[in-house]
């Protein structure tokens, strides 16, 4: 019964103790995090970064006043434990010489067009790379990231496109690079 109920009316009931709908709102979006999370932070910390999330909602869920939509609420308090996880993880010296950080990119190695991808995306801004991920992994049409971002319908085709430019121009630097002539 609970996952046909919107997600405002489980935290409504969340907050007068109804344990179900918080396992049910895991539930629906467990998955969806887990993906997103996956495309944003290496892949041997992306279950630790996906329990943080959770665990701020669990922690911040009373706190949630409805001024927002929750899905727009929740990718919020997601990229802002994603930023915390990347902000820790620059802060210790000893990940200087991480794999993240060291990987270069052979086309030769990786001919799969989803690890060209991935390595594409660990390199483009952030406001470019949500974008993408929620376009493509997600699946999410320019209307739903508009309001999943707060931005306008407009400025999200914008930041697509110059999206779409950066990952076009390096993939003709990663080609060029290889001396992959089409």
């Amino acid at each position: 019964m609970e996952s046909k109920l919107s997600d405002e009316e489980l935290i409504r009931r969340i907050k007068n103790g109804d344990q179900d709908c918080l396992e049910a709102l895991v539930k629906i979006h467990l998955p969806k995090v887990h993906k997103r999370v996956n495309n944003l932070v290496p892949e041997y910390d992306v279950d630790d970064v996906t329990q943080d999330i959770f665990i701020g909602l669990i922690d911040s869920i009373y706190s949630f006043e409805e001024r927002s939509a929750f899905a727009t609420w929740f990718h919020r308090l997601t990229m802002n434990k994603v930023a915390d996880y990347h902000r820790k993880t620059l802060r210790r010296k000893d990940n200087i010489n991480d794999i993240y950080t060291q990987r270069t990119f052979n086309p030769w190695e990786e001919l799969d067009n989803d690890l060209v991808f991935e390595e594409i995306l660990k390199e483009i801004p952030g406001k470019y790379k949500e974008i993408l991920i929620l376009r493509y992994s997600e699946g999410l049409s320019f209307v739903e990231i508009a309001n999943k971002l707060d931005l306008s319908y407009e400025a999200t085709r914008s930041r697509y496109r110059r999206a779409i430019f950066i990952v076009r121009k390096k993939i003709r630097n990663i080609n060029k690079n290889a001396n992959i002539i089409y």
